[in-house]
């Protein structure tokens, strides 16, 4: 098996659907009422299965990666070494089809910490801050637990970069501090130079051919621990120890920037990946026009984003650690994903994120639950990052928030990786705040999209078509699909 994506996502099947999706129609509110009832019980059972009438509540890990796909081993790439996210998946449930509600960073955040879809937060650009507009009535997935009694705690990018939500947090801190001492938000792109790393690049570049994010990169003659990443993992096992220590029920929100660009780490984890023995993804010939990097050239971006990827790997490995050590790994739910796809030129030699084809928005999602029965299993159904709040609400035992969550629980499906599910993913694309962007609805067979305006753009078949190179949405055979499809888009979600 090669290194690269099929069908979104290495390791992933393409059965099911049934003739697309279950009809919003036959779904009807019975059902809806009935997978409420089976969230709650479930949750129920579970907490009760751990004591939880005369034990500790359940802590949260909430890690998130800046811009990682599924380019992971436990995901089916067999070229990338992640061999401690790899015993996180060993513990807990992999899903195989969770996506991002926004292509890129800020929106997606938004999304998912609020609970709303893009169309709802009115957020489509990095602009707008934690409180504006329609977010000014948010109850953040943080602020959420803080207002039950947990500690909450920030560790660099959970919303972005300059941007936090000071309702939401305990303690917050960056990886950087000031010459007075202060936390100051940095820029990744000139993380080498604030941290004074400059004489230590042993090589740097860039591919200004590339479509899409140009793969800036820095070799460096550094340890893990001179980097934003190596701090917050330093930070984070601190914080740990505190935890353990007072007792007190925690929510962590650890944010690691790598593999997001430049594409920056010690040069050991650079050696690990020759270029030359990296897999390519199959000629796309739909591409507009010849391809603009050569075949050398694709392989040493792969290589650099998968050593980001590695290195990330090692660090979350060291919280792990932490975590078992200091006994929290039995009383810690931990969780891990991406917050949005990132494409490594498979599609229109293609680099970075910011379209809503399947590997802009497919995100690696890991939940670990202690005395998880299904540990080490995966979930193939289509979920969303939206589903994180209510899942840990649920999993908690938090009452829910003061304001309606428009993601579903996930511990049915934690439960019974083949419970019933409806099966349907909704993301965005757009760069004006507060109006209709381009949108896109995933099942487990196709996608459908749409432009901002509303008109048809593309309908793929998965089934058939993993590499995304036949556009449908204009074929007669697929009338009825495309009208079923499109009436998800246009159910309101504002």
């Amino acid at each position: 098996m090669s290194g690269h994506l099929a069908a979104g996502g290495p390791g992933r099947s393409l059965a099911q659907d049934g003739e697309i999706m279950a009809d919003t129609n036959r779904l009807g509110m019975t059902r809806r009422q009935f997978l409420a009832g089976l969230v709650a019980g479930a949750a129920t059972a579970h907490l009760r299965s751990l004591g939880k009438d005369s034990s500790p509540r359940l802590n949260v890990l909430f890690i998130s990666s800046d811009d990682l796909n599924c380019s992971l081993g436990c995901y089916g790439n067999e070229v990338v070494k992640t061999p401690n996210i790899d015993r996180l998946a060993r513990r807990g449930v992999r899903f195989t089809h969770c996506y991002a509600q926004f292509a890129s960073c800020a929106p997606s955040r938004f999304s998912f910490l609020s609970g709303w879809y893009p169309e709802r937060t009115g957020v489509c650009t990095f602009g707008p801050k934690s409180r504006d507009g329609a977010l000014r009535k948010a109850i953040y997935l943080p602020q959420h637990f803080r207002k039950s009694g947990y500690t909450t705690m920030r560790l660099d990018k959970i919303f972005h970069i300059g941007k936090d939500d000071a309702a939401s947090w305990d303690i917050t801190e960056e990886p950087y501090r000031d010459a007075s001492g202060q936390f100051k938000a940095i820029w990744t792109g000139i993380e080498i130079k604030m941290l004074g790393l400059t004489d230590r690049v042993l090589r740097e570049g860039r591919y200004d051919k590339v479509r899409g994010e140009k793969g800036p990169y820095a070799v460096l003659d550094v340890e893990d621990g001179d980097l934003f990443d190596g701090r917050n993992a330093t930070r984070a096992v601190e914080l740990l120890e505190q935890c353990a220590r007072n007792g007190k029920p925690f929510f962590l929100g650890l944010g690691f920037r790598r593999p997001h660009l430049p594409w920056i780490a010690p040069k050991r984890y650079f050696d690990m990946y020759p270029p030359e023995k990296i897999p390519l993804p199959p000629a796309d010939p739909n591409a507009a026009g010849p391809p603009r990097l050569t075949k050398t050239e694709h392989q040493e971006m792969i290589a650099h984003y998968y050593a980001a990827v590695t290195y990330l790997d090692t660090q979350v490995g060291r919280v792990l650690d932490a975590l078992n050590n200091t006994g929290l790994a039995k009383n810690t739910v931990v969780v891990l994903f991406g917050d949005q796809g990132y494409c490594l030129g498979e599609r229109n030699g293609h680099f970075g994120k910011g379209t809503l084809w399947e590997r802009s928005l497919i995100v690696p999602l890991i939940i670990a639950v202690p005395g998880q029965e299904n540990a080490g299993g995966a979930c193939e159904r289509v979920v969303e990052l939206l589903d994180m709040y209510p899942t840990l609400v649920d999993l908690c035992g938090l009452p829910k928030p003061g304001v309606a969550l428009q993601g579903r629980s996930l511990v049915p499906l934690l439960r019974d990786p083949q419970a019933a599910w409806e099966e349907r993913a909704v993301s965005a694309w757009g760069r004006k705040d507060g109006q209709r962007p381009a949108l896109s609805v995933r099942t487990a067979r196709y996608r459908y999209t749409e432009k901002a305006d509303g008109t048809p753009d593309e309908l793929i078949d998965y089934r058939n078509d993993p590499y995304e190179r036949e556009n449908l949405v204009d074929d007669p055979d697929h009338t009825e699909v495309r009208a079923k499809l499109r009436a998800i888009l246009r159910q309101d979600r504002g």
